[in-house]
């Protein structure tokens, strides 16, 4: 009796005439397996379960994560977790650090150059470091820029530069940025809303309520003291120069937040909706669009109560991703 094994078979082209099944050893566990003739996996000898695991061999053009890490990123709501340190909770603004290193890991690769044209206390440059990313940070306020400066180990791959973010073009070539992870400041919005509203955070670790201390300074440059018309034309030249700096193909994130200027009778400012339209006149092509969910870290507020005013708690950002297309 004859074996089973493929170098005793009948030749292939008689076999695929016959739709049979090969009997083999697999190349890669050595278990027995069978597989029709006609198959990629009988040509090269394989059994289901290695064939499924065989490597991916296209290359990886953006980034450096497999494919299942690439999918477990790409969800279009997300909550984001980590405390702030202690540096971070002498800025109200600051964001969680996983934040930006998931961010960071799906838009570069090792040693590519991040930007963040408002740096506050450095958390996107500590992040790109951590990940063997190169960055350069603008910080108007000093002592923040000092603060960023102080758990960088490389300064030369991590600049930051305390300098108006208006003057990019100073500092940085075109086309020499691979990424922008940035969250500007929000006009007068923390000077608008005043008291526990504006600032309150609940800290990821306890829940416990904390007060925020006002970001930005009263520097006659800082964005974040202009009235929002003027505001939004400043960040439109931001944007511009971010784009120049960018490379052809790369991506801009920035993370936004829509709010409310009741004392100026308007119910609802569309923050995230005039960032669009500022940075497709920039030449940016809006390309996703995350929800950054924060309703388990904020505080429910009784707002509107109880007059016919109802109004719901923001306990949401945007997360916006541009490209540059070209």
């Amino acid at each position: 009796m004859k074996s089973p094994w493929r170098s005793e078979h009948v030749p292939l082209e008689e076999a695929k005439a016959h739709n049979q099944k090969r009997l083999f050893k697999c190349s890669t566990c050595g278990e027995e397996a069978e597989a029709p003739v006609q198959t990629e996996r009988a040509e090269k000898d394989l059994c289901k379960n290695c064939f499924g695991k065989r490597k991916d061999e296209r290359v990886n053009q953006l980034n450096e994560l497999t494919g299942s890490e690439w999918a477990a990123l790409s969800k279009s709501v997300e909550q984001y977790e980590g405390t702030r340190t202690p540096k971070q909770k002498l800025h109200g603004a600051a964001f969680p650090k996983s934040l930006v290193a998931s961010h960071i890991k799906i838009y570069t690769k090792t040693g590519d150059l991040v930007l963040d044209p408002f740096a506050g206390t450095g958390t996107t440059n500590e992040v790109a470091e951590e990940l063997g990313r190169r960055s350069v940070g603008f910080e108007l306020n000093p002592e923040f820029a000092a603060l960023a400066r102080d758990d960088l180990r490389d300064l030369t791959a991590h600049r930051i530069i305390c300098d108006d973010c208006r003057r990019m073009p100073q500092y940085l070539e075109p086309n020499s940025v691979d990424f922008v992870f940035t969250s500007p400041p929000y006009a007068t919005l923390l000077k608008t809303i005043k008291g526990n509203f504006g600032y309150k955070w609940r800290e990821h670790s306890d829940l416990s309520v904390q007060a925020n201390p006002p970001p930005y300074s009263e520097h006659a440059a800082d964005l974040g003291n202009l009235p929002y018309g003027e505001f939004m034309e400043e960040i439109s030249v931001v944007l511009s120069q971010c784009y120049t700096a960018l490379k052809a193909n790369t991506y801009s994130v920035w993370v936004v937040k829509d709010y409310r200027d009741l004392k100026a009778k308007t119910p609802y400012v569309n923050f995230h909706g005039d960032m669009i339209a500022a940075a497709e006149r920039a030449g940016f092509t809006l390309w996703d669009i995350r929800i950054y969910d924060q309703t388990k870290y904020r505080p429910l507020v009784v707002l509107g109560y109880p007059s016919r005013n109802y109004y719901l708690n923001i306990g949401h950002s945007y997360i916006l991703v541009f490209k540059k297309v070209q």
